[in-house]
């Protein structure tokens, strides 16, 4: 069948089976936009922090008061989400077996800012759209030619309660939901419509194609129960299957399975304490969660896209594409041993300063050990070299260039990703003041000339400490001591987005200083929670930010907390609507 008599044939199907594009009930109010204002100062004017100075040097600070209380504000809009290119492979591997190959050409989610899946952020543009297309088609396809492994029956035999039966199995699992029977009745209209006019092939890939076009397996729904009472002026409590969905693709980047949709089906999901239970279960998947969360992580770190940065070959000759994917792996076995695996605290302060990590015989050159073969293993590191996520060679390469490192770079994302602290947008024009700057000079020596410019001064002075201390680590992550045959100063100065300053000797001081400090628990409880939601920070409630924090801050600072603080709380199945 060609393109061309395929659309056409489709487009009269879809039609048939009332398949609109658009799904009901979606008033004007509830549409997302571009929230502006989100770079710079991302946690807000008033980002709320957990009160009170650490314990002592490195120890977690103390929880909020337990009598903290909030109202919130404004409950997050209703609206529809787009799924990202992963749940979209996701959601079709569980719903067919398979996803195909069309799926790889799909053009990459935009990332301006944030996170990759903002739902105002993931549009539907003409090209997606033909891409979706092909997919479906393929999809179609090759059901057809697995037959009744697929099908439950021989697609000459794809007739009355055997389509019914495949359309309401693979409907369930793909649109999230049983489907209706005026739905049903609908897509056995576009197979028989389209099976009529150029064969049981093309009717096949019809008809799975209007399943995987219609904005019921695009986009899930968060507006609420249509039956359900408001449960405040204006608010409403998201449906069963809604929460389904909501949970599923938080931790699992998929679709919920039979066992989360069994529960929505009998109206057992709203309780807070199953919604609990099942969030503790999908947790403790043993592939999905870790895959699902280490997309966070690595959306966090900045560090998604970096097995595609080059280095200077002369300068490091050893490097890699393969040394570049090691190092990423290494991230994501270490990530999952802290927070998946049975000896695992699962806290923030350990992804932060552990002083371990995984090698092979390719990266121990850039951790200053010794390995052999090409399985990564884990090791012990200089203590007082290395701590955490922040000295590993991903990190630190990919927070660099081809052959220098990045000082500003390094130190901005500090101060945005690790303290949600502002970082104001450079002034028009500026530039460095060439006739002081030498060759020989190091970075530092650079930087700290620039910041003698009061219009460079005051920002600068929120986050070079930070990049100063990381001189110490080079454009690959190895350690040194000198650049330009000079000594390196990693020693600095930081003011903190809530008050104070710290002052540090190198990055290793740093970093056991920070995690005394309440900012960066209060910041990775926003970020993670903005990449859960799908919202811009600047979304986010304060009050819902601080009920998140004091859960957060009760569970030892566990990531496991955090997610449970997330799904149990109002916001997660509240909507404005």
């Amino acid at each position: 069948m060609t393109r061309s008599v395929s659309k056409l044939v489709l487009a009269l199907a879809l039609a048939l089976a009332g398949c609109s594009g658009e799904i009901p009930g979606l008033g004007d109010d509830s549409k997302g936009g571009p929230q502006a204002g989100d770079p710079g100062n991302p946690a807000g004017p008033s980002s709320p922090v957990i009160p009170g100075p650490g314990p002592g040097p490195g120890d977690p600070p103390a929880p909020p008061p337990a009598a903290t209380a909030c109202t919130v504000a404004a409950y997050p809009r209703a609206r529809i989400w787009r799924l990202s290119h992963a749940q979209l492979r996701n959601t079709l591997t569980d719903a067919f077996g398979f996803a195909g190959t069309a799926i790889d050409g799909l053009p990459p989610d935009s990332r301006l800012d944030g996170f990759a899946n903002r739902a105002d952020r993931l549009g539907l543009s003409p090209v997606l759209m033909e891409h979706y297309f092909r997919v479906g088609d393929e999809i179609g396809g090759e059901v057809f030619r697995r037959g009744a492994a697929s099908l439950g029956c021989a697609p000459a035999s794809l007739e009355g309660a055997c389509l019914e039966s495949f359309l309401q199995k693979v409907g369930r699992r793909a649109w999230r939901r049983p489907l209706e029977s005026f739905e049903v009745q609908g897509l056995v209209t576009v197979y028989k419509t389209a099976s009529a006019a150029v064969g049981a092939e093309a009717g096949l890939r019809s008809v799975v194609s209007a399943l995987l076009l219609s904005p019921n397996f695009l986009y899930r729904t968060e507006l609420g129960a249509s039956d359900a009472k408001p449960i405040s002026p204006g608010n409403v409590r998201l449906s069963d299957f809604e929460l389904a969905s909501a949970l599923s693709y938080m931790l699992w980047d998929a679709p919920p399975d039979d066992a989360l949709l069994d529960l929505a089906a009998t109206g057992k999901l709203r309780d807070p304490a199953t919604l609990a239970a099942e969030a503790k279960r999908l947790f403790a998947s043993p592939k999905r969660a870790p895959e699902a969360l280490g997309t966070f992580l690595r959306q966090w770190l900045k560090i998604d896209d970096f097995t595609a940065k080059s280095k200077d070959a002369a300068l490091f000759p050893f490097w890699n594409v393969e040394v570049a994917k090691d190092l990423l792996e290494e991230t994501r076995l270490f990530f999952d041993e802290v927070i998946f695996a049975p000896g695992g605290d699962r806290s923030l302060k350990t992804l932060l300063t552990a002083s371990h990590g995984y090698v092979n015989a390719r990266t121990a050159p850039i951790y200053g050990v010794t390995a052999t073969g090409p399985t990564l293993a884990r090791a012990p590191l200089d203590a007082k070299r290395r701590r955490g996520l922040f000295t590993s060679g991903a990190f630190l390469a990919a927070h660099a260039g081809a052959d220098v490192t990045k000082v500003v770079d390094r130190g901005a994302f500090l101060r945005e990703e690790l303290l949600c602290g502002e970082v104001p947008a450079p002034p028009e024009n500026f530039k460095f003041e060439d006739a002081m700057i030498t060759e020989d000079m190091t970075a530092r020596e650079k930087l700290l000339i620039h910041a003698k410019n009061p219009a460079c001064n005051g920002c600068h002075k929120l986050f070079d400490g930070m990049g100063f201390a990381l001189e110490n680590y080079d454009a690959v992550g190895r350690f040194r001591e000198t650049e330009k045959n000079k000594t390196i100063d990693p020693s600095g100065v930081v003011p903190m987005p809530t008050g104070g300053e710290l002052r540090f000797s190198n990055f290793v001081d740093f970093i056991d200083q920070a995690v005394g400090q309440p900012d960066v628990y209060s910041c990775f409880a926003t970020q993670y929670l903005s990449y859960a939601t799908g919202r811009g920070l600047r979304e986010i409630d304060d009050c819902e930010r601080t009920q998140l924090l004091a859960a957060f801050a009760k569970s030892g600072y566990r990531i496991d907390g955090l997610v449970t603080g997330i799904v149990t709380s109002n916001a997660f199945a509240t909507r404005k609507n």
